[in-house]
């Protein structure tokens, strides 16, 4: 049975939104924190941290897919689609110029917001297809990572795919394989409300809370909230921590710092999860043999490299 087209906002689908965009935020305020040195979490390698961050850039993009079939199910409307997918793009390549200044090899070569804008395309097919079919694909995607593993080509031209074995060190990193699946459930999920009349639902209460309204809005500008919401957290620990108002731990940026460089130069042959292993093995090993300051004040002395060339070695084979 067709459907009548909605007209109005949905109000529950731009709430969705913004509730994924607070989660967002708490987790780079988190990792901002982290990177200052103010707490001591370890928000870019503790698996807790690893899982909530998935948990986020999979609700992002489960609603990429949903907000496709909300948008172009009825026919695909070419004009706002490419709009839309010019201004991801044109986001997109701004955070790689400021991560690549900012970060230096840790750049965004292929974050969330490439792979929104290469996902909508991919998807656009699916939107003709029956919501078996969509579910059927995206779970196939993510069956797909884990069944093939880590090791598929050995070039760094797939990068984008997923499957390469040399592993992105890149403090954003959301390849197609697995990452295109959630957009696919999103349009699966999407479809199954659409067939049966159910998107009405998303309308929600006729009278809002505040708090909805509040979330709302900022579902509704999702893509300026992205681009604004790091910046000015970052912004604001900078300034706590210039100020006084913050205070840091100098050698758990230290720490962290040289455990950055290790995993970056071991991924380049080695499995990312081994190598971030090894990193903090070498630099508390380091610490306990009492050559930990030496390295920090004498990082170039070719002594002081061997020793840390040595405990890296014995700490990559346990």
């Amino acid at each position: 049975m067709q459907q009548k087209p909605l007209t109005g906002r949905l109000i529950l689908a731009d709430v969705a939104r913004g509730l994924a965009l607070l989660t967002m935020a708490i987790y780079h305020f988190s990792w901002d924190l982290s990177w200052f040195g103010v707490v001591d979490w370890d928000v870019s390698g503790s698996p807790g941290w690893r899982l909530f961050a998935q948990l986020i850039a999979g609700s992002f993009l489960f609603l990429v897919g949903f907000s496709l079939v909300l948008a172009h199910k009825s026919g695909i409307r070419w004009e706002s689609f490419w709009r839309r997918e010019i201004k991801v793009a044109v986001a997109a390549l701004a955070v790689s110029v400021a991560t690549y200044f900012i970060f230096q090899d840790q750049w965004v070569r292929f974050g969330i917001l490439h792979s929104i804008v290469v996902s909508s395309l991919l998807a656009l097919p699916f939107l003709r297809v029956h919501y078996v079919f969509a579910l059927l694909c995206g779970a196939g995607v993510i069956l797909l990572y884990h069944w093939l593993g880590d090791y598929v080509l050995p070039y760094r031209q797939f990068f984008w795919l997923g499957l390469n074995s040399l592993p992105e060190v890149s403090v954003d990193y959301v390849p197609l394989i697995p990452w295109f699946g959630p957009v696919l459930l999103g349009i699966g999920c999407g479809d199954i409300l659409h067939r049966y009349d159910l998107l009405r639902l998303l309308r929600g209460s006729a009278s809002p809370s505040v708090i909805s309204r509040c979330f709302a809005w900022f579902g509704r500008h999702s893509l300026a909230t992205y681009l604004l919401h790091q910046p000015i957290l970052f912004g604001v620990v900078w300034a706590g921590v210039t100020a006084g108002v913050l205070s840091t731990n100098a050698g758990d940026v230290q720490v962290r710092s040289f455990q950055q460089s290790c995993v970056m130069a071991c991924s380049q042959t080695v499995d990312a999860g081994v190598c971030e292993q090894a990193c903090r093995c070498t630099s508390s090993e380091m610490m306990n043999r009492g050559v930990w300051e030496d390295l920090l004040t004498r990082p170039n002395d070719a002594d002081v490299r061997e020793i840390a060339q040595q405990v890296f070695q014995v700490c990559l084979r346990r």
